[in-house]
C-alpha cells in the first residue's frame, strides 16, 4: 500500500505538472522574441558582461519598434454615432459656437475648456479620436484632403467637448503673437496657466501627466536645437498666403518638392508640429497632446481667412467647388485625396463636403485674431508699435510665461504617481514625421540677446544697437566745450523686457534706472 500510495501521488503530481505546463503564460510575463534570444546566444562565448549584453539585445530590439494604436470597437461605435446623426449634413445638436484666441478667454472660460478636455481624456474619448488620426496617415496628409478632413475632425471633437460643457468651444493659438518675442519659447502659452511646460514630460498645467500615443507620458521639446531648427508661422507667412486665390496654390499636390513651397499651408503647419516637438512631432501620436487642437484650430482659421479672400471681388472663386486638378491630388497620387473619396472615419462624407460653407455658418465661427490697440482686451497680450517697423499700426505680442499668476485649480489625480517616468530617456519615432520649412534659427537654448538679434534682422532692424544713457556733468575748470561724460550701457535686457513683458515690467526697470541716475549724480557731486 505504501508503494502504491507513493505511485498514486507521483502520478497525480505528474498529471498536475503536465496540465500546468499547458496553461498560457500570465499576461504580465514578457516572452523574449526569437531575435533577442539569438542576439544573446551570439554573445555567450564573447568576453563581455553577459547581463549587460542581454540588456543591449533588448535595447537594440526595441529601437523604433513602436506600433500605432489600432482602432478599437468603441472607436467605430463612436464614429457610427456621428454617421447616424449625419453630422455635418445636419446642424450640431449643441448649437453654433465662436472660437477665439486662447489668451482672450477669461480665466473661467479657459478653465472650463481645460476641464472638458480632462473629462474627454479620463473617459477615453480623446484617445478614440487620436487613434483615428493615427491610422491611414497618408490618406489625410500630404494631399488635398488635409484641410477638409481636419475641419470635420475638429468639429466632431468640439461637439464631444460641448456634450460635457455646452458653454465651451475650441480655441486657437495665434503663434504670430509669439513670433515677436526674442525667444518664442518664453510665451505664456508654455506656462501652467495654459498648456504647461514645453521641455520634456508635461508635468505642469491642466494636461500634466497625460498618457499619449507612445503609451507613455506626453512630452514636448519646444524650439529644439538642430542644424535646421523649425519655426512658428508668422504674419509674413499669412500675408504671403493671402496673395493667392486658388485652393491648389496653398495645398499639397503630386510633387516631390512639396515641402519647399513657402505658400503651402500644410507645410507651414508641419513646421509648428516640429517646433513643439515630442509627441506633436510624430503624426500618429500628435493628437494625444491637447496642444494639437489649439494649433489646428488656428490653421483652420487661416484657411477660412483664405476662403474669405477667395469669395471676394479680388478672386471670385466658388469655395465649395474649388479643388486640385485630377492627377494632382496628393504626393505620389496616394489614394484618399480625390474630392469624391470618402473621409476616413466619416465615410458618410466625401472630401469635398469639408468645403461646404455651412461649417462656418451653421457650426462655428471665428472671432478675429486680436489686433492693436486693445489686443482683445487680453491680460496676456499687449500692443507693441515699435517691434516691427513694417507694421506701424502695431502688433499684438504675447506676454511671457513669467506672467502666469492664475494657474487653474484643477483636480488632476495624475500628480504624485508620476513624478518620474520609469525607463525614460529613449527617443522613438511612431510612423510619419512631417517636415516643415527651415526656421529662423531661434531655439529655447539661446539667450534673449541672441534671439532678439535674429528677430530684428527678420523684421527689418538691420542693426542691433545697444540702448545707452549718457549723463553729462560740467567740470568747473574745463573749457565750455569739454565735458566729462559718464555713459551707462543698459544693454539689451531693458529692451527685451519692454518688448515682451508689458508696461508693468518696464516701469520697474525705469525705476531702477532712475535710482541708478540718482546714485550716480550723488557720487559725481561729491567728487566735484
Amino acid at each position: 500500500m505504501f508503494y502504491k500510495g507513493v505511485f498514486d501521488v507521483s502520478l497525480w503530481c505528474t498529471i498536475a505538472a503536465f496540465v500546468n505546463a499547458q496553461q498560457p503564460c500570465p499576461s504580465d510575463v514578457f516572452v523574449k522574441p526569437a531575435e533577442v534570444l539569438a542576439c544573446e546566444q551570439r554573445a555567450q562565448n564573447e568576453p563581455v558582461n553577459q547581463t549587460l549584453a542581454a540588456e543591449a539585445c533588448l535595447r537594440t530590439y526595441f529601437v523604433n519598434r513602436v506600433t500605432a494604436n489600432p482602432l478599437l470597437p468603441e472607436d467605430f461605435a463612436m464614429l457610427g454615432e456621428f454617421a447616424a446623426k449625419k453630422f455635418g449634413k445636419n446642424p450640431p445638436a449643441s448649437g453654433y459656437r465662436i472660437r477665439r484666441d486662447i489668451r482672450v478667454l477669461t480665466v473661467t472660460e479657459r478653465q472650463k475648456l481645460f476641464r472638458a478636455f480632462n473629462v474627454l481624456y479620463k473617459t477615453g474619448v480623446l484617445q478614440r479620436f487620436a487613434r483615428l488620426s493615427g491610422q491611414q496617415v497618408l490618406r489625410k496628409h500630404r494631399g488635398a484632403s488635409f484641410f477638409p478632413w481636419h475641419r470635420v475632425l475638429l468639429a466632431a471633437v468640439e461637439e464631444k467637448l460641448r456634450e460635457i460643457d455646452p458653454e465651451v468651444s475650441l480655441a486657437y493659438w495665434d503663434y504670430t503673437a509669439d513670433y515677436y518675442l526674442p525667444l518664442p519659447s518664453d510665451s505664456v502659452i508654455w506656462s501652467p496657466c495654459f498648456v504647461g511646460n514645453g521641455d520634456g514630460i508635461v508635468r505642469e498645467g491642466p494636461f500634466r501627466f497625460m498618457y499619449g500615443g507612445f503609451n507613455t507620458l506626453i512630452s514636448r521639446d519646444i524650439a529644439p536645437n538642430g542644424t535646421c531648427p523649425p519655426r512658428l508661422i508668422n504674419k509674413d507667412d499669412v500675408d504671403e498666403l493671402m496673395r493667392y486665390c486658388y485652393y491648389a496654390n496653398i495645398t499639397t499636390g503630386n510633387t516631390k518638392t512639396y515641402y519647399t513651397q513657402p505658400h503651402n499651408l500644410e507645410i507651414l503647419q508641419n513646421g509648428v508640429h516640429m517646433w513643439v516637438g515630442g509627441d506633436m512631432s510624430n503624426t500618429p501620436a500628435a493628437l494625444y497632446d491637447p496642444v494639437f487642437f489649439l494649433h489646428h484650430v488656428f490653421i483652420d482659421y487661416i484657411w477660412e481667412q483664405f476662403r474669405t479672400r477667395q469669395s471676394s471681388l479680388s478672386c471670385r472663386v466658388d469655395v465649395e467647388r474649388d479643388y486640385r486638378e485630377p492627377g494632382d491630388y496628393a504626393v505620389d497620387n496616394f489614394p484618399g485625396h480625390a474630392p469624391w473619396e470618402e473621409m476616413h472615419g466619416f465615410e458618410y462624407l466625401q472630401n469635398r463636403d469639408g468645403l461646404w460653407r455651412n461649417w462656418t455658418t451653421a457650426f462655428y465661427g471665428y472671432e478675429p485674431a486680436p489686433k492693436c490697440p486693445d489686443c482683445g482686451n487680453s491680460e496676456n497680450l499687449y500692443c507693441d508699435r515699435e517691434i516691427d517697423p513694417r507694421r506701424p499700426e502695431g502688433v499684438c505680442v504675447t506676454k511671457t510665461k513669467f506672467f502666469c499668476v492664475d494657474q487653474p485649480p484643477m483636480d488632476v489625480e495624475r500628480d504624485k504617481p508620476f513624478q518620474e517616468q520609469l525607463g525614460g530617456g529613449a527617443i522613438v519615432t511612431l510612423g510619419t514625421r512631417e517636415e516643415g520649412l527651415p526656421g529662423d534659427g531661434r531655439t529655447r537654448f539661446m539667450s534673449q540677446e541672441e534671439g532678439l538679434a535674429i528677430l530684428r534682422e527678420q523684421v527689418g532692424h538691420m542693426t542691433a544697437s545697444t540702448p545707452s544713457v549718457t549723463l553729462n556733468a560740467k567740470e568747473p575748470d574745463a573749457p565750455g566745450n569739454l565735458k566729462p561724460t559718464l555713459t551707462l550701457n543698459l544693454h539689451e535686457e531693458l529692451y527685451v523686457i519692454s518688448s515682451s513683458d508689458s508696461q508693468r515690467a518696464l516701469g520697474k526697470y525705469e525705476a531702477i534706472v532712475r535710482a541708478l541716475f540718482t546714485t550716480t549724480i550723488v557720487i559725481l557731486a561729491s567728487l566735484i
